[in-house]
């Protein structure tokens, strides 16, 4: 027996059940799609069970591409993620910068930011668009009130009175409307998930070199100068790694969505898959099947970037 049919040997079984445990549901994911199979039917009861007999070919593809959420779906799914991606690296390399200098209780901030990092999806978006968000209860509402009556106040003053005057009474934003709920989801989650850029960017900030830094100083170069020629290009492996994970991750989003509005103008596709999973299995799985694409399509991109980058 050669060196690598042992090691081989022992790797077999973990590759096929892994096989086995992504191939058996995206199987039949795959098999639902062509079928008719609706759980809650009483004028065709043959369809509420999987059956070859109720083959349907690409029908459930098409009454999926033809349903008005569909591409409503693909634009919130897309906006949403790259919402997030962008804002969590902007932040969190701001963060990760500062941070990563010496200052009075640093580890302890360190442990506070990263903190939000493991608060629960659903306990984050309950306690953002109840306690945060809401336009009567929530900060939000509160401050919006604050601001409305220092103005007020601001007003009986002989010469800026004029001006605050003319000031418009400030209105509190209701984040469960359909034109502000995508916005509410990218911010939940955008604080939600900064904690982990800033902990890839401190990590990788630490192996920086310090004598070019130094060096650079020297020949009179500013901080920004050094930002952008010294420590972003250090950091670019570190970045196209934060940024592929966290759009993985983020395609999947649902819990946020079903606690901010129930799907009303932020709807992705999972939420989609979730609405037709009621009754509708075919349907749900034909656009199980779109969301594979989507995601294999963002993945490509990204490991491509991320290759680019590596190599570079």
């Amino acid at each position: 027996m050669s060196d690598r049919t042992l090691p081989r040997l022992l790797q077999t079984p973990a590759v096929l059940l892994l096989l086995v445990w992504m191939l058996v549901p995206l199987g039949m994911t795959l098999f639902f799609s062509f079928i008719r199979y609706v759980l809650n039917s009483l004028r065709r009861p043959e369809w509420t069970s999987p059956s070859i007999d109720n083959w349907r070919g690409f029908g459930n593809y098409q009454f999926v591409w033809n349903n008005d959420g569909f591409w409503l779906a693909i634009y919130n799914s897309v906006f949403i993620v790259t919402s997030i991606v962008v804002f969590t690296v902007i932040f969190g390399l701001a963060i990760a910068i500062l941070v990563n200098r010496s200052f009075p209780g640093r580890g302890i901030v360190r442990v506070l930011l990263i903190s939000p990092f493991f608060v629960m999806p659903a306990v984050n978006a309950v306690l953002w668009i109840n306690m945060i968000l809401d336009p009567v209860l929530g900060l939000q509402g509160i401050a919006v009130a604050g601001l409305n009556e220092m103005i007020d106040g601001l007003r009986d003053f002989p010469v800026l009175g004029g001006f605050f005057s003319l000031w418009p009474e400030l209105s509190p934003i209701s984040f469960r409307a359909t034109q502000t709920s995508a916005y509410a989801v990218i911010i939940m989650v955008t604080w939600q998930w900064t904690p982990f850029a800033v902990l890839i960017f401190m990590t990788s900030l630490q192996s920086e070199d310090q004598q070019q830094k130094e060096a650079a100083i020297l020949d009179g170069a500013g901080k920004w100068s050094m930002f952008r020629n010294l420590t972003l290009p250090h950091l670019g492996r570190p970045i196209a790694i934060v940024v592929m994970i966290q759009a993985i991750f983020h395609l999947s989003l649902y819990a946020e969505i079903e606690i901010v509005s129930r799907g009303n103008g932020n709807k992705n596709l999972p939420y989609l898959i979730g609405e037709f999973a009621t009754n509708n299995i075919g349907a749900a799985s034909a656009a199980g099947i779109f969301a594979v694409i989507l995601a294999n399509v963002i993945a490509i991109f990204l490991l491509r970037m991320v290759g680019k980058t590596l190599m570079d």
